[in-house]
């Protein structure tokens, strides 16, 4: 039998194996093309096992993690390791002359290397004591900006995925600023999922949300269970095209486009970001 359409996994270059798949998970893949055409990719492991790899950390309660960035200067065809880093759900990006990976281990943390990833700051916190989540999204530029979304862990009287109680924060840094200090960056005011979603109100919509109890997980059906609905995983998306009903022309719209933690799956969230004349995003 032949088949029209090429399996997409067949011609693939590894970038990077786990050394004991059984105890150590490969997670976030995150990917940017840098200035001079190389690529970089990043990635985290978790598991019972990287607790004994070298320069393991801990993430919280008992797991440990393990960023990793890796540099391609053949399109691809061969990689090379180039730096490890202490957190996880990391993304790599170019501003400027600067290549930076910004991801959290509880507070957000960023490095930052001026030489194409030869050599590399240490690790910044942009913010102190506080709990973020997110996965390796996109970066968007405009503006002479770049732009990311990060999830501010709001409260902490959840019980299970505080889903419910994240905040999908837009930040905002200038190009050829350095990224690693947090004065060089906007953030957004904080839009709570439930304090912005009457959790028995929800029949407004023909979704399948499961009922679930407002700070705890409960049991759906079975063995399964489903955590309080929210959101989480967010991309910043803009619409340029000026016919379209969400475009703002003079570019200081964004739309964030996220999960939508429901207990079933296919469904989104969005919510708007709007940079005020002072500066600030609501």
């Amino acid at each position: 039998m032949s088949f029209k359409v090429r399996p997409l996994a067949s011609d693939y270059i590894t970038v990077y194996a786990s050394p004991d798949p059984q105890n150590v998970y490969c997670y976030s893949p995150g990917i940017a093309v840098l200035n001079n055409g190389w690529l970089m990719v990043t990635l985290d492991l978790g598991g019972p096992g990287v607790a004994e790899m070298p320069g393991a950390v801990l993430r919280k309660k008992g797991k440990y993690t393990l960023g990793k960035a890796f540099l391609s200067k053949d399109h691809g065809q061969t990689w090379e390791h180039c730096v490890d880093f202490p957190f996880y759900h990391a993304r790599p990006f170019t501003a400027g002359d600067s290549i930076y990976i910004l991801g959290h281990r509880q507070d957000l943390m960023v490095i930052r290397s001026d030489d194409n990833g030869k050599t590399w700051s240490e690790p910044t916190k942009l913010t102190e004591g506080e709990e973020w989540h997110q996965a390796p999204s996109n970066v968007h530029y405009a503006n002479g900006n770049v732009y990311l979304v990060m999830e501010k862990v709001c409260y902490d009287d959840v019980e299970g995925w505080p889903v419910s109680v994240m905040a999908p924060v837009l930040m905002r840094g200038q190009i050829g600023v350095d990224l690693t200090k947090r004065e060089n960056w906007t953030f957004a005011s904080e839009l709570i999922f439930r304090e912005h979603v009457q959790h028995e109100k929800i029949d407004y919509l023909p979704i399948p949300f499961f009922k679930t109890e407002p700070k705890r997980r409960v049991t759906v059906h079975g063995h399964r269970g489903c955590a309080p609905i929210g959101w989480l995983e967010t991309n910043v998306v803009q619409f340029v095209d000026e016919s379209h009903y969400l475009c703002d022309p003079t570019g200081h719209t964004f739309h964030l486009w996220m999960r939508a933690h429901t207990g079933g799956t296919g469904f989104a969230a969005i919510a708007k970001a709007v940079e005020n004349d002072d500066g600030t995003i609501t």
